[in-house]
């Protein structure tokens, strides 16, 4: 920073032009950028050593040089301690001399060096040919003499888009001062006579605009003319140099591939490059592809489209790019079919230009976040299909124009928000008209809902009672009761839903403006959670939207292709549908999802790690798509995974080992069946992207797989029938000693194994624990314990397989089994969890039998099917805290054997089919360690047939 500091002293203090300001980056003409970004991608407000010196531009007719004299002397060899420099523009001054050789290597960023109309003498450097990243060159209207050296001209094979040289006659001397081939410098100009030069009086013109110039590749001007004719100000911004139009037309000229691009292409490319010159191109945070001959739908930002010549541009996400400058009309002009436009969170100024008006498919627009001036054009008005216009955080006045307002009365227009809150508002704008009004203090950007619409602010309601404290409310959730909902699932506490920018605020406003009242929060959050998927992925660019972002249900919706009788979606598929942006954690809310197919589209940035919190996922494909960073460890979590495809992306790191337990081999199933069947990655080539351990990846792709296509679909899980027929059932051996030894353990059920039962589960279980290879490596206890959890098993699959049983009937120790927790011994069971799991038949006597000894701790069997009695031996679990049985078919009474269980805490009963009173056994453990008790005892409600006091019971459902 030193070096820096010093090298801009010497530069101004060279021209005599004293600076003012607390740090260099203050100085005119100076930009700073935190160039180290990558490592401070957190910070939002770098130190001052973190910032490096990216532009200076000091041009003579600069709007920073208003009634200065031009700079005269020579150009400070010191400029080369300003390593990071990107541009570099001292056009129209006085400067003379000679370039420094030594400086310019010490440019390697260098994409703008405009020396034009100066005093430059000698040779053009060939160092300037080391400046690989060199897009602008302008060296026209100095003294400089000689040819282009090869060196520069090798650059226009790469990035030189624009070189401007004195390479045409001087019509003194027909001579050209400079010489340059015409694949070489794009524009030649005519040098200035020898009593000419740049502000001297001479015969030199006296504005750039009227500057005799060869335009090398349109000498007939055809292109131009074309430009002109389509262009609203008859090409006026054509005739002069120095507009973002004319460098958007130079560039098109040298596009070799142009005498084969429709009228509607052509327009569409230079529509493109008049925004990016337009809009300080060179220095935005990402511009892959713009200004290249690659098709414009591969630019970063732009969607919607795989080729240009045979689809249209519907998508131009920009947000937050760094963009600086005007907006040209011709983005409007010449891209009327974009749906979605979003320009926010940049540094755009100036008007909105009228030409808006001809974006009549647009659906959602945004501009808000910038520095916006002037009215708000009532051309918005003729935008009939937007259903979002967000305009907030800007420098507009007036009042919302009467057109505009009309699109909120039709109900076409869902949000338009803008700087309309208090009686100081910049903009006025009415209740019906705004849906939602932010300040236009730039101390303050929240937001309000109708109450604050023009008029002063308030900190309660017509109560008295205080708003929510920065809840940005919206005109319909004015007691924030949504919002409170979205704000308890948020990891964040609800900070994005303040922030109106993101996809997060964005959905909450849509769900209350459309007037959505779901039937329960669960429903609520569902919605909210497709909505932030919309907005996060650029949703109105999609390719299909049908029933998104509308009042219908979202099973309707494009892509719900399966609901379940709740109507909680199941299954999600917006493969190749255009999706440009991140993977919003929001979506780990769709609780009851089993497949979700995001593959072929543009999403980019890192997996979400909550997509670990499903439960019910068996499908799961982000293939083909930008994603980077590692494969979260978190998806290990998802025991019903059984297809998993990430492959032709820029993932990178280890596999974790979380995810390859899952695979069947290593779940102790012995076919390709259970678990994690499929799972795909870019785990090809000698180095390759993502490094997966043996037996875990069941493919590997390379980059040059990505030509052919790997798109595999998802078929629900068919879940079998436990119907065995006799060819299916292996012999098994009798073991009397043992069938003998397990009788003895069985106080009360032992009739279970008399040879007249043959066939149940519990004697099935006896004979799959006789016939195990390890049996004699088992302990007494072991063999009661894993009896006991086998005809568990077997009571509860007598319609159907459970939904995960991963290692359950193998020699595995037990405690590996999917649900068992054991103690620190790994022998001794002390928690049974398997809720939602898909059981069903009853719970048998024999789960007495686990725990060896009852120590089981906790059994939760919540949410399955299991009918039947609840077993009087449940009461012999002595050690049992948590006993959880709800939403199951459960019938007859409560046992009264539950009232032994002296360390009982939580007892969850409810929604199953118990009857009569809860016993008085149970209602005396509420004394003692009992402190939750729910059954069906609601006396208001019919169906509810348990009697419970209020003393007993804790909570009546």
């Amino acid at each position: 920073r030193i070096l820096q500091i010093y090298a801009l002293m010497c530069f101004y203090q060279n021209f005599e032009w004293e600076q003012e300001g607390a740090g260099e980056c203050f100085w005119t003409g100076v930009t700073c950028h935190d160039v180290r970004g990558d490592a401070h991608k957190d910070v939002l407000f770098p130190s001052a050593d973190d910032l490096r010196v990216v532009s200076l531009e000091v041009s003579g007719n600069g709007p920073n040089r208003e009634e200065m004299p031009p700079l005269e002397g020579d150009l400070p060899m010191e400029l080369m301690f300003l390593t990071y420099l990107q541009t570099l523009d001292v056009s129209h001054n006085k400067i003379r001399g000679k370039l420094s050789k030594t400086a310019i290597l010490f440019w390697p960023d260098m994409r703008v060096l405009a020396l034009n109309d100066n005093f430059f003498e000698g040779d053009i450097p060939s160092e300037l040919g080391e400046l690989d990243n060199l897009q602008k060159l302008t060296l026209h209207h100095n003294e400089f003499l000689g040819e282009v050296p090869t060196e520069v001209c090798m650059l226009r094979e790469e990035s030189l888009h624009f070189l401007w040289a004195d390479c045409s006659p001087m019509p003194s001397t027909t001579l050209a001062k400079v010489s340059c081939t015409e694949d070489c410098c794009t524009i030649c100009f005519e040098g200035y006579d020898d009593d000419g030069g740049p502000s001297t009086g001479g015969s030199s013109p006296s504005t750039p605009s009227e500057t005799t110039h060869t335009v090398q590749n349109d000498e007939g001007s055809d292109l131009k003319t074309k430009l002109s004719d389509a262009s609203t100000d008859g090409g006026m911004s054509l005739m002069d140099i120095t507009t973002p139009q004319f460098h958007a037309y130079t560039w098109l000229v040298e596009d070799s591939a142009r005498s084969s691009y429709s009228d509607e292409r052509l327009f569409q490319r230079y529509a493109l490059a008049t925004l990016y010159f337009s809009t300080a191109g060179i220095q935005w945070t990402k511009s892959d592809g713009w200004t290249t001959t690659l098709d414009e739908c591969k630019w970063y930002g732009v969607s919607g489209c795989d080729e240009a010549d045979s689809e249209k541009i519907v998508s131009i996400e920009l947000f937050g790019n760094n963009l600086m400058g005007t907006i040209p009309p011709e983005l409007f002009i010449f891209i009327p079919n974009v749906i979605n436009l979003n320009l926010a969170n940049n540094q755009l100024r100036g008007e909105i230009p009228s030409e808006i008006g001809k974006l009549t498919k647009v659906n959602i627009l945004e501009l808000a976040e910038n520095e916006l001036t002037g009215q708000i054009p009532s051309d918005i008005g003729m935008l009939y299909n937007a259903d979002h216009i967000f305009l907030q955080s800007n420098l507009l006045v007036g009042e919302m124009p009467w057109a505009v307002c009309q699109l909120r009365t039709e109900k076409s227009l869902t949000l338009l928000w803008a700087d309309c809150r208090g009686s100081n508002a910049r903009v006025k704008c009415s209740v019906k008209c705004c849906s939602t009004c932010f300040s236009s203090d730039e101390n303050s950007m929240s937001a309000s809902g109708s109450d604050n619409a023009n008029n002063a602010e308030t900190t309660a309601d017509g109560d008295g009672q205080p708003l929510i404290e920065n809840a940005p409310n919206s005109h319909n959730d004015e007691e924030g009761k949504v919002f409170d909902v979205l704000k308890k699932m948020a990891p964040d506490n609800g900070d994005t839903l303040k922030d109106s920018l993101s996809p997060q605020y964005k959905a909450y406003s849509w769900l209350v403006e459309k007037n959505y009242e779901p039937t329960s929060d669960i429903l609520t959050i569902q919605r909210y959670a497709l909505a932030t998927l919309y907005f996060a992925t650029a949703g109105a660019g999609w390719h299909n939207t049908s029933g998104w972002m509308t009042v219908d249900n979202e099973c309707s919706w494009f892509g719900v292709t399966a609901c379940n009788q709740r109507n909680m979606v199941t299954e999600l598929a917006l493969n190749e549908n255009y999706l440009v942006g991140t993977i919003p954690l929001e979506l780990s809310h769709l609780r009851m999802i089993e497949s979700i197919d995001l593959s072929g589209n543009d999403l980019y940035g890192t997996i979400p790690t909550q997509l670990g919190w499903f439960e019910e996922l068996e499908w799961l494909s982000l293939a083909d798509n930008f994603l980077s960073g590692n494969v979260p460890s978190e998806l290990g979590n998802i025991f019903t995974l059984s297809e998993v495809y990430l492959h032709f992306n820029d993932l990178e790191g280890d596999v974790p080992e979380q995810i390859c337990e899952l695979r069947p081999t290593a779940i102790g199933e012995s076919d390709e069946t259970t678990g994690l069947i499929e799972f795909w990655n870019d785990c090809g080539d000698d180095l390759p992207q993502v490094s997966c351990p043996e037996n875990c990846c069941t493919r590997c792709f390379t980059a040059d797989d990505a030509e052919a296509s790997y798109s595999p679909t998802y078929e629900p899980t068919v879940i079998p029938t436990m119907n065995p027929t006799v060819d299916d059932v292996p012999a098994l051996l009798e073991n009397d000693d043992l069938r003998l030894f397990l009788i003895e353990h069985m106080d009360g059920f032992e009739d279970s194994l008399s040879t007249e039962n043959i066939g149940t589960a519990q004697y099935e279980a006896y004979l799959w624990l006789a016939n195990s290879n390890n049996l004699d490596e088992l302990d007494v206890f072991q063999r009661v314990q894993r009896f006991g959890l086998v005809a568990f098993y077997l009571s509860t699959t007598a319609e159907s397989d459970w939904k995960i049983s991963n290692r359950w009937k193998t020699e595995q120790s037990e405690c590996k089994w999917y649900g068992i927790t054991c103690d620190d011994d790994e022998i001794t069971v002390t928690e049974i969890s398997l809720p939602r799991n898909r059981m069903s038949g009853t719970l048998p006597p024999e789960i007495a039998l686990v725990g060896l000894g009852g120590k089981i701790e906790k059994l939760d069997l919540s949410s399955n099917q299991i009918g039947g009695a609840i077993p009087p031996q449940i009461g012999d679990l002595k050690n049992i805290e948590i006993l959880n049985l709800r939403g199951n078919d459960f019938e007859g009474e409560v046992p009264t054997e539950i009232g032994n269980l002296s360390k009982l805490k939580i007892l969850e009963l409810q929604s199953n089919s118990l009857t009569g009173p809860m016993p008085s056994e149970i209602c005396a453990l509420r004394t003692k360690s009992l402190e939750q008790l729910g059954a069906d005892c609601d006396q208001t409600n019919p169906l509810d047939e348990i009697i419970c006091s209020e003393s007993c019971c804790t909570t009546c459902f």
